[in-house]
């Protein structure tokens, strides 16, 4: 039987064309979605940041709580107190609306009528403009003259001299009322604080105390507000979160980083209480972060095992009294950790330390101690 050759497929088909179509459409939709990969990409290597969203101008609600803080629009305002408070904030926004910088030398514009004066007074007294004090980035602070006014005398408790001049002031006006400052302005003072821990281990426990100082003005601000929002404390908690997610990769670019990052976490557990109580929702990622210097790597490394070593010293009553089984976990590793003979022998001797200290209730007689110290100095050579 005599084969017929195939006729092929037919070009002219309209069949072909769709498929060619479509084809075509697909190479462009993947080249589309790239390129767009590759902007988002380059933004976020630059540091972009969204424009901020204009507020509107109509008056909102103001709880009763800062009705009484704030000075109601429609009240008169006296001569007296209009010279009295010349240099204190609204000193600062008329400063800043006369002046401006011009290479580096400060030109003087002509002083208010008294009708600009009077307008002035009455914006500055007004509800809705209460968080336009501030300046919508560090650096546009660090111009004005008068910033170091609004210092409370909170900020003398503790050393920011070792935080940069702009953020400062954030840091003093936080202190004074967390309120006053904008959602991403007081967003930035805890980033700062949680970064100098990263960059510098002992800068955490300033950073923790700051971090508590600041909460308990904000949670004072706020008891009679129906919704409290808790900005300072709802952003501390999620970045810490954040963070954590990145344990791995921190660790790999950084161990003091790292070191810097759960020492900053856990003293933040340790030293924050809200009316009493400390934040629960971090205990997870303290016996994490705990957990993680605990492995066989960070084992190796003499800062970590300092870090692992003094947090627990620190920490362990007070972990010993809210999560006890938790603690019994985080021990039983330790216990596994100290008997493996893969743990270098500093690292078994500040486990061992550890073990025999919590068996004593975290108490440790001078004897042994004095034993710990001599033999500890002489495997650090």
């Amino acid at each position: 039987m005599e084969v017929k050759p195939s006729p092929g497929l037919d070009l002219r088909h309209g069949f072909v064309h769709k498929i060619r179509k479509q084809l075509v459409k697909r190479d462009q939709s993947e080249k589309d979605s790239e390129a767009e990969k590759k902007k988002i990409a380059k933004r976020q290597l630059a540091g972009m940041r969204k424009t901020a969203v204009k507020r509107p101008t109509q008056l909102t609600y103001c709880p009763p709580a800062r009705r009484e803080r704030s000075v109601s629009p429609s009240s008169s305002v006296s001569s007296t107190s209009l010279e009295s408070s010349s240099s204190g904030d609204s000193g600062v926004i008329t400063a800043n609306r006369e002046k401006t910088a011009t290479n580096g030398t400060t030109t003087v514009k002509k002083p208010p009528t008294d009708d600009e004066e009077e307008m002035t007074t009455q914006r500055f007294s007004s509800t809705s403009n209460k968080q336009d004090k501030t300046m919508s980035s560090f650096q546009q602070r660090s111009t004005s003259p008068d910033h170091s006014i609004c210092g409370d005398q909170n900020a003398n408790n503790y050393d920011i001299d070792g935080f940069g001049e702009e953020a400062q002031w954030y840091i003093r006006q936080a202190l004074q009322d967390p309120t006053s400052l904008r959602k991403q302005d007081l967003c930035q003072v805890f980033n700062v604080l949680m970064w100098r821990a990263m960059e510098e281990p002992d800068w955490a426990r300033t950073g923790a105390e700051l971090c508590h100082a600041i909460i308990q003005v904000e949670v004072e601000r706020e008891q009679y507000d129906c919704v409290p929002t808790r900005v300072f404390q709802s952003h501390l908690r999620l970045k810490l979160l954040e963070q954590e997610m990145e344990a791995e990769t921190l660790h790999e670019q950084s161990v003091s980083a790292w070191v810097g990052y759960v020492r900053f976490l856990c003293l933040c557990y340790h030293v924050i209480r809200v009316k009493g109580s400390p934040l629960m929702t971090m205990i997870d990622s303290v016996f994490n972060c705990l957990s993680l210097l605990a492995f066989p790597g960070p084992l190796k490394n003499e800062m970590q095992v300092d870090c692992l070593y003094n947090l627990l010293v620190q920490m362990g009553p007070s972990l010993d009294q809210t999560a006890p089984d938790r603690m019994d976990d985080l021990f039983a590793i330790l216990r596994d950790r100290f008997l493996s003979f893969k743990t270098p022998p500093l690292a078994r001797h500040r486990l061992l330390q550890l073990i025999e200290l919590r068996s004593g209730g975290w108490e440790m007689e001078p004897g042994i101690l004095d034993y710990y110290s001599r033999s500890g100095k002489e495997l650090r050579g």
